[in-house]
């Protein structure tokens, strides 16, 4: 991957449109992508910055270069690359407490993105109600939680799972939210372990419930700040219980 590519340039600006067509599938893996002088007669730019653009998405593992022929779609979605970006983020640690404390603050900036997108957007009510309704699932469990049942346990934690992978999968940067998922798995088994009191389950119960009023009602400002104050103490457990 090329980490010397400015998305501020011309030909970051044509390699994003062409991407876009490409995981919209207007172009499919095996079609060729127009030539070089289409495209540059289409973004009025030159042949040099189609030519960066191609190296771009070469490098995400989504366009086939070869001389003397036409680039081709060699895949539809980013599977390659964010496996690769992955790997990259595993082999580049020594230890696991700091992978996962950096796969946490993935978490949370995909979260407080998700958040504020979510809280802006004229068409969160359908989502927003689906959150909603696992937060009254949640706190409909309090009384069997405070009774100390194991099941009540595993219900409300699979609830909060949903909950959060609903708002993460709400957001749209597509590269965080797959390296995201791609890794979560190891971050949320590393979780489990982490025990909660049931003065802990029913304050994050009520910030669920803040949470979604605060995305029902538009209030972007309280939405971060909700989603970053619940992660953070949850970065801060995850950090003690590694120690």
């Amino acid at each position: 991957m090329n980490t010397s590519f400015n998305p501020g340039t011309k030909s970051a600006q044509i390699a994003r449109k062409i991407e876009e067509r490409i995981l919209a599938k207007e172009y499919k893996a095996g079609d060729p992508l127009p030539s070089q002088q289409e495209l540059a007669e289409e973004f009025y730019a030159s042949s040099r910055s189609i030519r960066e653009a191609f190296k771009h998405l070469e490098a995400k593992g989504l366009v086939e270069i070869s001389q003397g022929r036409r680039a081709t779609v060699k895949s539809n979605n980013l599977d390659q690359f964010v496996a690769s970006l992955s790997t990259t983020l595993i082999s580049n640690h020594n230890t696991d407490k700091k992978l996962l404390l950096d796969l946490m603050q993935v978490r949370i900036t995909v979260e407080v993105s998700a958040a504020r997108e979510l809280s802006r957007s004229d068409q969160r009510s359908i989502l927003v109600k689906a959150l909603d309704t696992l937060t009254t699932k949640m706190e409909a469990l309090i009384p069997r939680l405070e009774a100390g049942e194991s099941e009540a346990y595993t219900e409300w934690n699979s609830h909060d799972f949903t909950f959060h992978k609903n708002l993460i999968d709400s957001n749209d940067n597509v590269i965080l939210t797959a390296i995201y998922e791609n890794l979560s798995p190891m971050l949320y088994a590393s979780m489990e372990k982490i025990t909660s009191t049931f003065t802990e389950i029913e304050k994050s119960t009520r910030e669920h419930r803040y949470l979604v009023e605060a995305l029902q009602n538009g209030q972007t400002d309280l939405a971060v700040a909700l989603v970053l104050v619940h992660l953070t103490a949850i970065r801060g457990k995850l950090e003690a219980a590694n120690t």
